[in-house]
């Protein structure tokens, strides 16, 4: 049976509000090409997190990000390291090479409230051991499936700087360093650059989490059936990508969901399996995650210059929150 533990320390989060911005907001108006606030003026920060450890973080989005002078945080699962699709050792060691933070996803991504306190401890303590056994740093946590209660959040408060969680809400005023709040990065590229509209106004702390950058693509016309990690091959635009699963709808059709890696597909190409010798013709993009985050760095960079891009830990350094003892 579990046992209760004392909650975690509490720290504030010193964000000061800016009366302009929010009545900006509250109008709805939109900021003008470069809002600007007074330099005394803390910045506001947005935060990207990779849940999982996909080697698409590397592959996809570490070079989008590079490509805006930005990084990126990456929450590896031990387990999962090195088998397909996800990262290998010396792709995490060449990500946080890079400047991205690695972080702890636990060892066999589990729903931590359902464990008893000597296996969460385990499982936190253990993560960050092995990961930091590669040579690379580890201070914070996110929490599989964003699931934790008091006693998961006490036990991460003794081995992590900080755990993020989900929320679907801003970080502002006290916040709890075991207890960061974050969005999903929805495919409402809209919607998205509103919440970066309302973390600007507010001057708070914006968490976006995500997990594979792929894309997904309506095709048609479609013969055999492709396998799951071959490579797709888009004649004439010589475009290349790797297959990860599709589906069928009444609706749409035939879909496929596949991980971008060089060129871009246009309307029309054949689609290819290198191994299956499966084909298609592409039809549409039905939506594309690199475009999503490329069209969302630039806007915060274009939009809202003072905005920081950071890791979870260069957050955590300019709100002033003290790093965990070593024991």
């Amino acid at each position: 049976m579990k046992t209760a533990r004392p909650g975690p320390d509490r720290f504030p989060i010193l964000l000061t509000w800016l009366l302009p911005a929010l009545l900006l907001a509250a109008c709805g108006a939109v900021p003008g090409p470069a809002a600007v606030l007074p330099a005394e003026a803390p910045p506001p920060l947005v935060s990207f997190v990779f849940d999982d450890g996909n080697d698409t973080d590397l592959l996809v989005a570490q070079p989008l990000f590079a490509a805006q002078g930005a990084v990126a945080s990456t929450a590896v699962t031990v387990d999962r390291i090195g088998t397909p699709e996800y990262l290998s050792a010396a792709q995490i060691r060449e990500l946080a090479g890079a400047g991205w933070e690695i972080m702890s996803h636990t060892v066999s991504h589990p729903r931590l409230t359902t464990l008893e306190p000597a296996a969460i401890d385990a499982e936190l303590a253990r993560s960050k051991q092995e990961l930091e056994a590669l040579g690379v740093p580890v201070a914070n946590l996110v929490y599989p499936y964003n699931g934790n209660d008091a006693v998961v959040r006490e036990i991460a408060g003794r081995h992590y700087r900080a755990a993020r969680g989900g929320g679907r809400d801003f970080n502002r005023g006290v916040a709890d360093r075991t207890l960061l709040k974050s969005f999903p990065l929805k495919h409402d590229s809209g919607a998205m650059e509103r919440l970066v509209d309302q973390a600007f106004a507010e001057r708070s702390w914006l968490i976006f989490y995500l997990h594979e950058v792929n894309a997904k693509l309506r095709l048609a016309a479609a013969r055999g059936e492709f396998l799951r990690g071959e490579t797709l091959r888009f004649t004439p635009s010589g475009a290349t990508g790797r297959f990860t699963v599709s589906h069928w709808f009444p609706l749409y059709g035939t879909s496929i969901y596949y991980v971008p890696l060089s060129g871009r597909p246009r309307p029309g190409d054949v689609v290819t399996g290198a191994v299956s010798g499966a084909t298609a013709k592409f039809d549409d993009v039905m939506y594309d995650k690199p475009a999503q985050l490329t069209r969302l760095l630039a806007y915060i960079r274009e939009r809202y210059p003072q905005m920081r891009i950071v890791t979870v830990d260069q957050g955590l350094d300019l709100l002033g929150v003290p790093a965990l003892a070593r024991p």
